[in-house]
């Protein structure tokens, strides 16, 4: 299961990111795979299938809602474990809704047990309560694990919140599943979460969105998680 998700893994807002020229640069640097969705986008479908058509990346979705669903080679099911919603929390309605689009659609799925832990515009999205000691994400991923999800995301995406590398290899040596940190941080923050036992890292679109050069910082990210 681990190898349907490689080390680097970056999110793409498809509103910022709809250039077909883009994307082949990425292929051209040797990206497995790009992951599209979020919060919203009016363009998803569109620049999913563009992506498939254009080039050889995999494309993985992380559909926000059921109306996001489309073709692609990995839909995520992302469960908000810490979501006061009864949208997104698991077997919460948007939960299930976005579970038989894709059913109906009989693409391949991923269950995720995610938790927002920064400060974000996911967290208000999905109006996540906030996890703040360690103890308590220990307790949420063991029983995440007992009831069977195999994959964890942690989502730190917030510049005022620190991530704690050594609660990454805690939770590796612990818990012991595909452990997913996405955060903000730059390539030699990515290597140190690899070294310390996570198994995909991914860098939110923002990180693209405000640079000259998003394919050049790219690529940096590629030689970091290959290195």
């Amino acid at each position: 299961m681990s190898a349907l998700l490689p080390k680097f893994l970056p999110l793409l807002d498809p509103e910022h990111f709809d250039d077909r020229g883009f994307y082949r640069e990425l292929e051209a640097l040797g990206v497995e795979a790009v992951l599209l969705g979020g919060t919203g986008s009016t363009n998803l479908h569109d620049v999913v299938a563009m992506v498939r058509r254009e080039t050889k990346l995999r494309t993985i979705l992380y559909p926000a809602g059921p109306d996001a669903v489309c073709s692609a080679d990995l839909v995520l099911l992302p469960d908000v474990m810490n979501s006061n919603s009864h949208f997104a929390r698991p077997f919460g309605s948007g939960s299930v809704a976005t579970a038989m689009a894709v059913h109906k659609r009989q693409l391949p799925y991923l269950p995720i047990a995610y938790f927002i832990l920064g400060d974000s515009t996911a967290r208000w999205y999905f109006d996540a309560f906030r996890i703040t000691s360690e103890k308590l994400i220990l307790g949420y991923c063991t029983y995440a694990k007992m009831v069977g999800y195999r994959h964890i995301a942690l989502d730190y995406e917030d510049p005022e919140l620190q991530i704690d590398v050594d609660l990454v290899h805690k939770l590796k040596t612990s818990v012991d599943l595909h452990l997913t940190i996405s955060d903000e941080v730059d390539p030699e923050g990515l290597a140190a979460l690899l070294e310390r036992g996570a198994d995909t890292v991914v860098i939110p679109s923002d990180m693209f969105e405000s640079t000259a050069d998003p394919v050049a910082l790219i690529h940096g990210y590629q030689r970091a998680a290959s290195g």
